[in-house]
């Protein structure tokens, strides 16, 4: 398609290409008519285009859309070349029009492809780097950029490795890339990378090349991920396992099924189990439980997965090191997700055979202290009574004496009164004597003298008495010391002051509701080389003038009460050449507290 005009630019000659494309008639087009082809849009720029080519009189080259004769237009590249004479004046000028409507086309898409690929690379949350074959940055992605702070030009300096790399991960860094780079295969690297905040984060480092088609490497392409967060969840884990392999109990889970998942070290210590082994053999617990537990642990243990709600039961477990049976306290419970449905049960085992011990001995230890109470206020009971018919019987033997006296000149059956007389004198001389071993029996005159830890024993107590003091409301405060010297005396009947004081104590806050019920319980070492211990409740006191009474037989200021107690605690202490008191404290309450000398009483 092609034209020519003449020197100021008019055209007066037109091809056939040219006017069958537009549609246009010679007529039409010559002059400035050929502009009426330019899309309406264009026209004005062509128009002052085209003066500026013909005033500069220099060749020039522009583009524009054309109609076509069905009314369509189509880019073209529009090119006009002057023609001179002799004289270097214009005498013609000579235009051609070249269709690029498929090539515009073209680089629209390209730029379109490469606008979007660019926003793609941007968009992604990596960080994406393009390396020449020496390693050095020629291209990063925006996430680069935001995370480091710097810009385009600072990440294509040579020292950016130096600078945003870790002092302490740099040189090893360094020696991979170094010989990773000299070959054809991807490799990776994990690194620390300081960012704009000043913090350095860890980022697993991947490179790949691009080779031409003799396998030689054109460039690297490189993608970073921050594994920060994943290196902590991993030494969190880390950290998590060793805290359970560590722990001195039996740790484990187990799928919804109910199959042995993870155990931790605890367990194989203790049966000689291997993983292995317990992977491979779910009933494995079973292998070392103690026949007589088997068929009922296996119930609850069943009953508990079906359900879901896990289970609590006891039983003993064979320990490999000295093939010793031993209770162990078995718990699980259910690990659920979000919607409620079993991921795992979670549960321990627990060598709870030492305790079992000790609740034995704490059993029998309950029952030397109710013998004891039995005993004593057997003992008090019996020192009153004993008093009061030795009285009488004293008179039954003056007056058997008497008779023999005034019936040793009668001579009617004098055997016979002198017989009944020594049987009056024999039978009184057995009831005296079987009050007199009754009474030696139960006020117990062989003390048992041992060494007495006095703070300790109170520990006894408390661990005796604790679950009563918390049904009857009341919270104990202990202020035990720790460096009182060793006593020789009764332990039973020493604890058997401490519980009657407690019990005493947490009886006498039974109605107190507008306060805590609160009681406290020290032990110390008192002047004059004493050792105190001191009860004190929150209840309402005692009236003063019964200081004293407090302690004699048979009084109690409870309405069920015998006041056989606080006489008891008296005597004990009194036989361990102490002293026992009692105070209203300021406010509300009362104090009671004895202390004994340290050193061996007679």
């Amino acid at each position: 398609m092609a034209w020519a005009g003449l020197p100021d630019g008019r055209a007066d000659l037109l091809n056939r290409d040219w006017l069958n494309y537009t549609g246009l008639t010679s007529e039409q087009a010559i002059g400035a008519g050929w502009i009426d082809a330019i899309h309406p849009d264009d026209r004005d720029r062509i128009r002052d285009y085209w003066r500026s080519v013909v005033t500069a009189g220099e060749s020039g080259a522009t583009e524009a859309r054309l109609r076509r004769h069905d009314g369509s237009y189509r880019w073209f590249q529009l090119r006009a070349n002057p023609i001179r004479d002799q004289a270097g004046s214009i005498s013609r000028w000579l235009c051609i029009s070249i269709d690029v409507e498929d090539r515009r086309r073209s680089d629209e898409a390209l730029q379109a492809n490469e606008r979007n690929l660019g926003l793609i690379i941007n968009t992604i949350p990596t960080h994406i780097y393009v390396l020449n074959i020496d390693g050095y940055v020629q291209f990063v992605n925006q996430a680069v950029m935001d995370y480091t702070g710097l810009t385009m030009a600072d990440v294509k300096q040579e020292d950016y490795r130096d600078r945003v790399i870790h002092p302490d991960d740099f040189a090893r860094v360094r020696a991979v890339r170094a010989a990773s780079l000299r070959r054809t295969v991807p490799f990776s690297t994990e690194q620390r990378v300081l960012g704009k905040d000043g913090q350095y984060r860890w980022f697993l480092v991947r490179y790949k090349p691009f080779l031409d088609e003799r396998g030689g490497i054109v460039r690297w392409y490189v993608v970073a991920f921050d594994i920060e967060d994943h290196k902590r969840a991993i030494d969190q884990l880390q950290k998590l396992a060793n805290m359970i392999h560590s722990i001195p109990a039996a740790v484990w889970s187990m799928t919804p099924d109910g199959a042995p998942d993870i155990v931790n070290q605890g367990w194989y210590d203790y049966t000689g189990h291997s993983p292995d082994y317990v992977r491979t053999h779910p009933d494995s617990w079973m292998d070392t439980m103690h026949p007589d537990d088997s068929e009922a642990a296996r119930m609850v243990y069943w009953d508990g997965i079906r359900s879901g709600n896990g289970f609590t039961m006891e039983a003993r477990f064979l320990r490999a090191r000295d093939n010793a049976y031993r209770w162990h306290l078995n718990r699980a419970v259910a690990v659920r997700d979000p919607e409620g449905h079993i991921i795992s049960f979670v549960g321990t085992s627990t060598d709870i055979e030492d305790l079992k011990v000790a609740q034995e001995e704490l059993h029998d230890t309950r029952a030397a202290l109710a013998h004891a109470t039995r005993v004593m206020t057997i003992g008090e009971l019996t020192a009153s009574i004993a008093h009061e018919i030795n009285q009488p019987l004293s008179g039954i033997l003056t007056n058997a004496s008497t008779c023999l006296l005034m019936l040793a000149d009668d001579q009617p059956d004098l055997e016979g009164a002198r017989e009944t007389a020594r049987r009056t004198i024999r039978d009184a001389n057995r009831a005296s004597d079987m009050i007199t071993h009754l009474r030696a029996l139960f006020t117990k005159k062989d003390k048992a003298d041992e060494p007495v830890e006095l703070s300790e024993a109170t520990r006894e107590v408390i661990a005796l008495c604790s679950n009563d003091l918390k049904r009857k409301g009341a919270s104990l405060r202990q202020y035990l010391a720790t460096d009182l010297p060793v006593l020789t005396g009764d332990r039973i009947q020493l604890q058997q002051v401490i519980l009657n004081l407690l019990t005493n104590a947490a009886d006498a806050m039974q109605t107190v509701e507008d306060r805590p019920r609160e009681l406290s319980i020290t032990t110390e070492l008192d002047a004059d080389d004493l050792v105190r211990v001191t009860v004190c409740d929150s209840g309402a006191g005692f009236d003063p003038k019964h200081s004293e009474e407090m302690f004699k037989p048979f009084f109690s200021t409870k309405p069920q009460g015998m006041g056989i107690g606080l006489s008891v605690s008296r005597s004990i202490i009194k036989r361990h050449n102490g002293r026992i008191w009692a105070m209203n404290n300021e406010g509300y309450g009362a104090t009671f507290a004895f202390a004994i000398p340290r050193a061996p009483y007679r």
